[in-house]
């Protein structure tokens, strides 16, 4: 009986990712949760739809995915516009994993205006894009897309770089490296790093893995490179929360995003409060919120955000906690402080 109850105990412990136990699976999976999930936090009789309205004027989103992009998105850039400006939104943020976004931003932003002063919208929000990196890390590349208007963001390789395939075992993949073997930050990634710092643009950290991004972020704070963790609760480029301490101790940036903690078909498998506790963990001055909504089985962005937000204060952070993550932070991250 003992050796029954020990195997039981051990596979409670077993890990379903990185940090989530099959324990913890099972209490959320519980038929009782949600009147637990309501008993433990009183405050989410408080909220109602629209609690979200003061919060996002203002606000800033970093990290969207619209179309045009390689895959279909949700929505274009400028039916995402439309609902930001709705909301009194001050910017968006278009992220493209392989080429540049800024481009299409520009003419988006050309259509907001001339909607704008047409009176068919009665708020300007400015829109920006970026550049993404998976194809390499091309510092002459880089230099060129820098010179395209409404270019805040560099984001660094995501599905093509070493630390994401190492982090998934398949290390035979190869992939976009940023670091070499002796930890030391890669020139043509120092120099990328530097033109972001002259350009005042910020840095996305990509789907790199633990073993790159500290040395990325001792580069970022010696030069003065404003920089954050790409949504790093999700499991594909997961990170612990001692790991994410020492990143936010540097100076980074820790991207608190509505995925995982929104219910998805992308990740069905998480755990809502991590997101929670990595907040008051690492303290809402060192987090940045953003949607990293656009995916086609996703609510729309701005909706997203708002449930979001809705869910935050249901579970006890507070309304100027949320303002310094989703308008201050992410305005000195892109430089528009």
């Amino acid at each position: 009986m003992c050796d029954l109850a020990a195997d039981a105990e051990t596979a409670r412990q077993l890990l379903v990712g990185r940090t989530l136990t099959v324990e913890r699976v099972r209490q959320l999976n519980a038929k009782d949760y949600f009147y637990q999930m309501l008993k433990d936090n009183p405050e989410m009789l408080k909220i109602y739809p629209g609690i979200e309205n003061e919060l996002l004027k203002g606000a800033i989103d970093c990290h969207i995915h619209g179309y045009p992009d390689f895959v279909y998105r949700s929505q274009d850039m400028l039916e995402v516009a439309r609902d930001a400006s709705k909301a009194g939104m001050r910017a968006l943020a278009f992220k493209d994993h392989w080429n540049i976004s800024c481009n299409a931003a520009y003419v988006a932003q050309k259509h907001v205006d001339y909607l704008v002063e047409k009176g068919e919208l009665q708020h300007r929000v400015e829109i920006y894009g970026g550049s993404g990196t998976c194809h390499g890390m091309n510092a002459a590349a880089m230099r060129i897309a820098l010179q395209y208007p409404n270019f805040k963001m560099i984001w660094f390789p995501t599905f093509t770089s070493l630390g994401f395939w190492r982090g998934a075992g398949q290390v035979e993949h190869g992939g976009v490296r940023l670091v070499s073997d002796t930890g030391v930050v890669l020139p043509e990634v120092a120099q990328i790093m530097e033109m972001a710092v002259e350009k005042k643009v910020g840095i996305g950290f990509g789907h790199t893995d633990f073993q790159e991004l500290l040395p990325l972020a001792k580069k970022a704070k010696e030069i003065g490179a404003r920089a954050t963790l790409d949504h790093p609760l999700l499991e594909l480029n997961k990170l612990l929360l001692d790991e994410m301490k020492q990143l936010a101790d540097l100076g980074v940036y820790v991207g608190t995003y509505c995925q995982p903690m929104i219910p998805s078909l992308y990740q069905p498998v998480a755990d809502p409060m991590e997101t929670i506790r990595t907040i008051r963990e690492i303290g809402p001055e060192r987090c940045i919120i953003g949607s990293d909504f656009g995916q086609v089985l996703h609510m729309d962005t701005i909706d997203g955000m708002r449930v979001f937000i809705r869910a935050l204060l249901a579970f006890g952070i507070k309304e100027h906690e949320v303002r310094t993550m989703l308008r201050d932070n992410p305005a000195k991250l892109m430089w528009l402080d």
